[in-house]
């Protein structure tokens, strides 16, 4: 659990209450990432026609598809006044310089953080792109941006906090040094912001939700509020981008938020289209990523039928179900796990499903989550007559069946923070649907196991759902 916070910490509150909107225009003036790529359409008419403009992140040459092939920043001697490379900067010095001027990093406990952030924190980002941009690409941003390398050492500092009894202090410092860059830059920036600063706020977002625990509290009175706006075609039907990465990021924040909260995304989905026309995708239908988000907004879209201020209607919801069981119907093979352990019982144990990659996990999981949303929201329930109770009773076995496959998909891939997120936000909706002592130990070690292997906070929605099983 984080120590206690230092009390300057709070001095600037107003950012943590600054509701400011992210939109995402086609180009920030400058390279999307280090290299050029080729440009890739996408593939097809894809979920309510969205991924039609959303493009298939390329498959990098042989080799792990989700590890990261950095320098070593941990090593302290690397690249130590001797190196080959000139660190003299003739003239003045403008801040970026200065802040440039810094690497090769000299301060171990710096590179202990970087090279933390590139092999714990990125991995909470880049769940569905291959390309890898938070573990790749963001700690070579950062040697220009000193906004954004503040945001990574604050978080990389807090989840070491969380997981070791690191300093609590440290990821506060760079918080604050993070935050008196980040806010000028907001008033200056108004609503557009470049790439690094969006970054930065992202970063930041999954600090706070490391902060506040999810049990149903104001995640938003403690955040920036995030929206995302993606503004014209022309930027989702480029080459996977930065841009689009912290995008498919806020976005499952959004979606982590909505769930905590029980209303619908602060986000706009209007720009991708989904309230066209459905069209089925075809097994060629490209990368596997694409499908994963998919899911992510279908999930969100389903969020907004739950949670939204428009009427639940029965054909809203037999749409979004007809969706939700094509997607599970013409997604690639690759999405089938490659081990399924022996078929147990609910309460007995979880399932053992394993897949292949973080995206396959999932885009998976998403599915099955907006599918017990569904279900948790159906309007065709009767609320009066004979069948009631019968139908309601099938529909909380079908819940509960539901909650089970996405914890088990949380444990047998738990090496994928997302994935054991995703279970403690199903445990969250639907925990208080299980009566037997056995299930609910089981699911309360699916929260212990997600906070002591990747400093995730459970301890509040543990405590909340003891209180209403009434056990200690």
């Amino acid at each position: 659990m984080p120590g206690p916070k230092n009390p300057q910490c709070c001095d600037p509150c107003r950012v943590l209450h600054h509701k400011f909107d992210f939109i995402l225009e086609s180009g920030s003036g400058e390279p999307d990432d280090l290299t050029e790529r080729e440009t890739h359409h996408s593939p097809g008419r894809n979920l309510r026609s969205h991924t039609q403009s959303i493009p298939s992140p390329e498959r990098p040459p042989s080799r792990s598809s989700y590890t990261a092939i950095v320098p070593d920043f941990e090593n302290p001697t690397h690249g130590l006044p001797g190196s080959s490379r000139s660190s003299i900067i003739h003239g003045p010095d403008t801040p970026e310089q200065q802040h440039e001027r810094r690497w090769p990093l000299r301060d171990p406990q710096e590179a202990r953080l970087l090279q933390h952030f590139v092999n714990n924190v990125a991995p909470f980002f880049d769940c569905t792109d291959r390309q890898q941009h938070f573990a790749i690409h963001i700690p070579h941003r950062a040697r220009r941006c000193e906004t954004l390398f503040n945001a990574i050492m604050a978080m990389s500092a807090r989840h070491l906090n969380r997981t070791t009894d690191f300093d609590t202090f440290v990821s506060d410092h760079y918080y604050q040094a993070c935050l008196e860059k980040l806010i000028p830059a907001l008033d200056n920036h108004g609503v557009t912001m470049d790439d690094d600063l969006l970054t930065a706020t992202v970063i930041l977002r999954l600090l706070e939700e490391f902060d506040v625990p999810l049990a149903g509290s104001d995640i938003r009175g403690h955040s920036f509020g995030t929206k995302a706006f993606i503004r014209g075609p022309t930027l989702m039907t480029t080459t996977p981008s930065l841009r689009q990465a912290v995008y498919w990021s806020g976005l499952r924040q959004e979606i982590y938020n909505a769930l905590s909260l029980q209303q619908a995304p602060d986000i706009d989905l209007s720009s991708l289209n989904l309230n066209s026309q459905f069209s089925p995708l075809g097994p060629d239908a490209g990368d596997d990523c694409a499908w994963a988000n998919q899911a992510i907004a279908h999930c969100a879209d389903v969020l907004i039928f739950c949670f939204g201020e428009g009427h639940r209607s029965t054909a809203v919801h037999a749409e979004l179900k007809a969706q939700n069981e094509q997607w599970t119907e013409t997604r690639p093979d690759s999405f089938d796990p490659f081990f399924v352990g022996e078929e147990v019982e609910i309460g007995a144990a979880f399932p053992d499903i394993r897949f292949g990659c973080p995206w396959h996990a999932i885009g998976n999981q998403y599915t099955d989550l907006a599918r017990i949303l569904l279900a948790v929201h159906d309007p065709t329930l009767p609320t009066v007559g004979p069948l009631r109770r019968r139908l309601i009773q099938e529909a909380d076995d079908f819940i509960r069946k539901g909650v089970w496959t996405v914890c088990g998909a949380a444990l047998s891939n738990a090496h994928v923070p997302p994935a054991m997120v995703v279970g403690c936000m199903a445990i969250h909706l639907c925990g208080d649907r299980f009566t037997d002592p056995q299930q609910q130990e089981l699911l309360i070690q699916v929260l212990v196991r997600t906070d002591t292997l990747h400093g995730w906070p459970t301890h509040a929605l543990q405590r909340q759902l003891r209180e209403t099983w009434g056990i200690p």
